[in-house]
């Protein structure tokens, strides 16, 4: 019997002891640059909010930071969807022909700032949050948590070609992604213990057999980027590449189907994100059969 007790009493000591390593448990999350592909993160934040996923830390860059901004502010990922389900391409690119006539920024700056209403600065969101933009001045990287969050998130999504440079503080912003296209490391440092990371377009770096001037140009930015991110990457606990390969990162179309997409990836490791945070699996549905 004195066995048993003691059995007991070692039982509840260590549980105890994992409630207090889950409760100290810091989680953030590393959204990735990939055009309209990024819709996909929708579908993971869903199925996040569905595990009972809650994120201290979230950094985003260029079409993640966008996300980021909506989910860092406040707005559910159902919300998200619902704005994403009513943007046209128009919204965020008009008249643009790539390398040759980039469209500029406002749209997405304006979109930010109908939605954000009079929030204008970091400090109001409801979860930290880093946009990853790049500075073409001095090639660097700069991680912002200040400033005009509509203006720098503007910034972290001027793809090089396809808009033009955003400037700010006298500095002149481009796609974050040049630098740092799935910011794991930035979350870290943030102080984040589990590193969540989302990347849209995990075939960036796989080059191309065409010899036009755009598929050159577009493949040789990818493959830069591929190379920073294999660094950034190694911090990063989970890594979800949704395969949303056969979409065009500057197509607003079939949002639904990027979204399950995005869901299902996040699913499919259930298990490891259940034992990681010690969430308890009770109650855990299907959005997308349930809907």
């Amino acid at each position: 019997m004195m066995v048993k007790v003691l059995d007991i009493l070692k039982k509840k000591k260590s549980e105890q002891n994992e409630v207090q390593v889950n409760k100290k448990t810091k989680v953030g999350l590393a959204l990735g640059g990939g055009g309209a592909r990024g819709i996909g993160h929708i579908g993971a934040l869903i199925a996040f909010e569905e595990l009972g996923v809650k994120f201290d830390y979230i950094a985003g860059t260029s079409a993640g930071s966008i996300v980021g901004a909506l989910y860092a502010f406040g707005k559910s990922p159902k919300e998200i969807k619902d704005l994403a389900l009513g943007l046209k391409k128009k919204d965020i690119i008009q008249g643009m022909i790539p390398f040759i006539r980039p469209a500029k920024t406002w749209k997405i700056e304006e979109l930010l700032n109908g939605i954000f209403g009079d929030l204008t600065v970091f400090s109001e969101l409801k979860i930290p949050f880093k946009v990853v933009c790049t500075d073409l001045k001095t090639g660097k990287e700069i991680d912002f948590d200040y400033g005009n969050v509509a203006k720098v998130v503007s910034g972290s999504c001027a793809v090089p070609g396809i808009f033009t440079p955003v400037p700010y503080e006298g500095m002149n912003l481009v796609d974050g992604g040049l630098r740092n296209n799935v910011p794991a490391d930035v979350v870290k440092n943030m102080g984040a213990n589990v590193v969540f990371a989302i990347d849209v377009n995990h075939l960036r770096g796989t080059g191309t057999d065409s010899l036009s001037t755009i598929s050159v140009l577009s493949s040789t930015i990818g493959i830069i980027m591929q190379s920073k991110i294999d660094k950034t990457m190694e911090v990063a606990d989970l890594i979800f590449e949704p395969a949303l390969e056969n979409f065009s990162p500057l197509k607003i179309e079939e949002v639904d189907k990027m979204i399950e997409i995005g869901y299902e990836t996040v699913m499919a490791n259930k298990s490891k994100i259940i034992k990681m945070l010690g969430i308890n699996p009770k109650k855990i549905g299907k959005y997308f059969t349930k809907r």
